[in-house]
């Protein structure tokens, strides 16, 4: 190619690329001539939860069976779930059910403990079981072909429990030494003391302590188990991987023989609602900070206010978000975080507010809180509060249903508290057609500040005076017992010491590294003629070197 071709096939490329800048430039001063929205288009409509159909059965024996089937994954849940909860605890024995349920997988069948948790986990796969207040629920999640050895072990711990006396006797030290820990916490007293101020004779009130833990004997385990886990009207939810054909062929297989119906419910009287405040100060002497509980009972599972209430809780105190923990931290700066809840029972369910503060700002942390609660049953919520606790609440369900062992505990709940055959499909279209009228009037319908059991737990000493003008105030030790407002001044009492009963002696040790002496420790006690004198000197290296001398009179 000659250099005129060239020169002349530049120009023609340079043209064309001009050419196309050009078009380029104006295309984009056309579309920024052209009008955008300047708002977001509206939301669409809120859809039901895109659940499988629920298929159901009822096998021979009574057993309810409920399949959610998935095959989006190959895994399956099981949970099977008993009228067994620890409402049933006889008094003086409770947490009999809790330590039944722990021991239903310690030894079953033909196999011990190690070989039962030996076979679930060989697979990848696990199954636990516990207690709650009204249902003892086991649950399994496995792998699509260890189904068969899910439901075989299930059924070994459900039917044919060995409760060896030696796991009894492991979990009674594991569970008291837990109950230790639990009962020094001031979080764990106040919950136990609302559930009292609550639920009053009620055995929602009740909750284990050492004395009952040591009463339960393995035959009260056995009695118990024989008793109540039966298969009419227990209920077993499959979802994920499997079919309904599927499902009961092996629960037929694998409960076969299983049979009889639980004793009678035991009719419990209601606990009486409140119609005023009054505070319980647990004295925890020595405490830095307050631990605050406010609560009330609400409803029966089912109500149809539970909605707005659930909303009305998110605007409250169901989040960082929320107006207790902007108010009580952010602008105050009282606690680490402040909330609500609202907590579910198959009798009647209750209402909490808590907050930890420091000793110094009980009774301010305390009136703000209360003034909050009462606030949401007054005033209708701003527009963008509401839609705010609206699209979290909604947006953030499906994240709690995307899990086989999920979907099964949604479902498992809503049928065991009667909640209705469609609640997990559409609870977030009730959540979302809820208006700001419903919100104010559930709240203070539900949420009364001036009709709540009120628990605080610190240092009565410090705070007593201080609260004990908001409500009527008792003031009770960490286990429950009585005390006076005069029991919270601590007395002063000599100390019993006979100085003759000490004795000559003396001590030492000494410090070795890599078996060269470093340094040494001694000690000596003598009596003299008017008390006793001691001598302590340690000597490390050139760099330590320390000389204690306590001389006493009688």
């Amino acid at each position: 190619m000659s250099q005129h071709t060239r020169r002349a096939d530049a120009r023609t490329g340079g043209r064309a690329c001009l050419a196309l800048f050009s078009a380029v430039c104006l295309a984009n001063a056309a579309a920024e001539a052209q009008e955008f929205p300047k708002t977001p288009p509206a939301p669409a409509p809120v859809r039901p939860a895109p659940f499988p159909p629920f298929q159901e059965a009822t096998l021979p024996s009574g057993l309810r069976l409920l399949v959610v089937e998935s095959r989006k994954e190959p895994v399956v849940s099981v949970s099977l779930s008993f009228a067994a909860g620890s409402v049933l605890d006889p008094a003086g024995k409770e947490g009999l059910a809790g330590m039944t349920a722990s021991l239903l997988s310690k030894g079953a069948g033909k196999r011990t403990a190690d070989q039962f948790a030996e076979a679930i986990e060989s697979t990848g796969g696990s199954l636990s079981a516990g207690a709650g207040s009204d249902f003892l629920t086991l649950s399994a999640n496995v792998m699509t072909p260890s189904l068969p050895l899910a439901f075989e072990l299930m059924a070994d711990a459900v039917i044919r429990p060995t409760f060896p006396e030696a796991e009894v006797e492991l979990l009674r030290t594991q569970t008291l030494s837990g109950l230790q820990v639990q009962l020094s916490q001031p979080g764990a007293l106040a919950d136990i003391a609302l559930q009292k101020a609550l639920y009053g004779a009620h055995p929602y009130s009740r909750s284990p302590v050492p004395a009952s833990v040591r009463a339960i004997t393995r035959a009260d385990i056995v009695a118990f188990h024989r008793a109540r886990l039966r298969p009419s009207g227990a209920l077993m939810v499959v979802a994920g991987d499997v079919s309904l054909a599927e499902a009961r062929r092996l629960a037929t297989q694998a409960f076969r023989g299983w049979l009889g119906a639980p004793p009678a419910a035991v009719a419990v009287k209601p606990p009486a609602a409140r119609t005023a405040s009054e505070i319980v100060l647990v004295h925890r002497p020595g405490s830095v900070q307050s631990n605050i509980l406010v609560g009330n009972l609400t409803t029966p599972p089912g109500d149809p206010r539970q909605y707005a209430a659930a909303v009305a809780n998110k605007i409250l105190g169901g989040g960082a978000d929320s107006r207790l923990f902007l108010i009580l931290r952010e602008q105050k700066g009282w606690t680490y975080g402040a909330y609500s809840g609202l907590s579910r029972r198959k009798g009647i369910g209750h209402f909490t507010a808590s907050a930890e503060v420091r000793t110094e700002v009980t009774d301010s942390a305390l009136t703000e809180l209360l003034a909050q609660v009462r606030r949401i049953g007054r005033e209708t919520p701003p527009a963008g509060d509401l839609e705010a606790a609206k699209g979290s609440l909604v947006g953030s369900y499906p994240l709690t249903v995307e899990t086989a062992e999920q979907v099964a505990g949604a479902v498992a709940n809503a049928r065991l508290y009667g909640l209705g055959a469609d609640y997990v499909q559409n609870y977030r279209v009730r959540l979302s057609e809820v208006t700001a009228a419903q919100v104010e009037s559930a709240a203070r319908e539900l949420m009364r500040a001036d009709a709540a059991a009120i628990v605080v737990v610190g240092d009565g000493a410090k705070i007593y005076d201080r609260i004990k003008g908001i409500a009527p105030t008792r003031i009770v030790d960490p286990e429950g017992a009585p005390l006076t407002a005069a029991d919270l001044v601590a007395k002063a009492a000599a100390l019993p010491f006979d100085v003759r009963s000490l004795a000559a002696k003396s001590d030492s040790f000494g410090i070795m590294v890599q078996g060269n002496q470093l340094g040494a420790m001694t000690a000596s006690l003598e009596p003299t003629a008017d008390g006793f004198r001691y001598v302590e000197a340690t000597n490390v290296a050139a760099f330590v070197q320390q000389r204690t001398e306590v001389t006493t009179d009688k």
